[in-house]
C-alpha cells in the first residue's frame, strides 16, 4: 500500500491522463500474473494479441520488468504522462531520455504486435473515462473523484492509500497528482511514478470489456436475454440492454463497445429512450453523452435486476 498526503496546494491540481505506455507495461504485468489462462476480460485478448509477439522480445521485456519495475519505486521505466492523452512515439520518446533506449524498442514493438490493433476501441473507452472522472472533478471537486475510484483505492484526507506491491508513505506538498486510467490494471493499482514535484499512480478504468473480442452476433446479444424478465419484455431486449448500460454516463461508442452491438443499433435505441423520457443527453466539449433520467432509475429500480 502507497500512503499519499495530499496537501490542499496539490488537492487543487488533481488531473486526469492516459498513457498507452502505461497500458503495454500493465498488460504485460498481467501475462507475469498469470501463468497459465489470463482471466475474462482479458482472455480474448491474450489468445489473439500475445501469438503475435516473438517469445523472446516477451521475455527480454518481462526480464526487465522483473529486475528493475518490482525492485524500484517509482519506476524508471513508466514515465508520467506529460499530457491528458500522449501518442505511444511522445512516451516511448520520453523513456529513452531517461536512458532507458533498449527498453523503448523493445516497448514499440510489443505495441505494434498486441496494444496497437486494440488501440483504437480502448482510446475510446479511456476518453469516455476521463469525461466521466472529470465530470466529477469540476462538479464535486478532488474529494467527490478520488472517494470514487474503486479497487481498494481509499480517501480519507488527507490520506489516498493507494493498493501497491509496496508499502511506503509519499507525502505530496504544493505538488500535482495526476491519475492514469488503466484497462489492464485488473482492480489493482500497479504503477506508480514521481518526478519533481508531481506523482502518478495507476487504476482500473470501467470499460475493459472492449478488450473481450471482436462484437457479438446481436442475435447472441438477444438470446442472452431471460425470457422472464419483465423490463425486456416491457422495452424489448434491444432497448433494455442499452438502459442497463447507463448505469454511468457514456456515449455512443461506449455503449456499443459494451454491449457488441452496432453503433447505429445503439443510436436508434437510445433516441427511443430519449423520448420516452427514460434517457438524457448532453454535450461535454465534442462528445454526447448520455445517462439515466429519474425516471429511467425508478423503471430500472422497479422492474430490473
Amino acid at each position: 500500500m502507497i500512503r499519499i498526503q495530499l496537501d490542499e496546494l496539490t488537492l487543487g491540481r488533481v488531473r486526469i491522463a492516459i498513457s498507452p505506455l502505461w497500458e503495454a507495461f500493465s498488460s504485460l504485468t498481467l501475462t507475469l500474473r498469470y501463468r497459465s489462462e489470463i482471466p475474462y476480460p482479458y482472455t480474448k485478448w491474450a489468445a489473439t494479441a500475445l501469438p503475435r509477439v516473438p517469445p523472446g522480445l516477451h521475455r527480454e521485456l518481462t526480464g526487465a520488468i522483473r529486475t528493475q519495475w518490482t525492485k524500484s519505486v517509482p519506476s524508471p521505466l513508466t514515465p508520467i504522462p506529460a499530457c491528458p492523452s500522449p501518442g505511444i512515439e511522445d512516451e516511448l520518446t520520453a523513456l529513452r531520455n531517461t536512458g532507458h533506449d533498449r527498453f523503448a524498442h523493445l516497448m514499440s514493438d510489443y505495441w505494434s504486435a498486441a496494444i496497437a490493433p486494440y488501440w483504437p476501441d480502448m482510446r475510446n473507452v479511456l476518453e469516455e473515462e476521463i469525461l466521466v472522472r472529470g465530470r466529477a472533478l469540476v462538479t464535486g471537486g478532488a474529494d467527490m473523484l478520488l472517494q470514487n475510484l474503486g479497487g481498494r483505492i481509499r480517501w480519507e484526507r488527507p490520506d489516498l492509500n493507494v493498493p501497491h506491491q509496496t508499502d511506503m508513505d509519499w507525502p505530496l506538498t504544493d505538488s500535482c497528482l495526476i491519475i492514469v486510467p488503466v484497462l489492464f490494471a485488473r482492480g489493482n493499482t500497479r504503477i506508480f511514478s514521481a518526478v519533481h514535484d508531481t506523482a502518478a499512480f495507476s487504476y482500473q478504468a470501467q470499460g475493459a470489456a472492449v478488450l473481450g473480442g471482436p462484437p457479438r452476433d446481436e442475435s447472441e446479444q438477444h438470446d442472452q436475454v431471460r425470457p422472464r424478465d419483465k423490463l425486456t419484455a416491457l422495452l424489448g431486449p434491444g432497448r433494455t440492454s442499452v438502459l442497463r448500460a447507463l448505469l454511468s454516463p457514456t456515449t455512443t461508442t461506449g455503449v456499443a463497445n459494451s454491449l457488441g452491438l452496432a453503433p447505429s443499433t445503439v443510436s436508434q435505441h437510445l433516441a427511443g429512450l430519449t423520448s420516452a423520457g427514460l434517457v438524457r443527453r448532453h454535450r461535454v466539449g465534442a462528445r454526447v453523452l448520455y445517462e439515466l433520467e429519474d425516471f429511467g432509475v425508478v423503471l430500472l429500480g422497479e422492474l430490473g435486476d
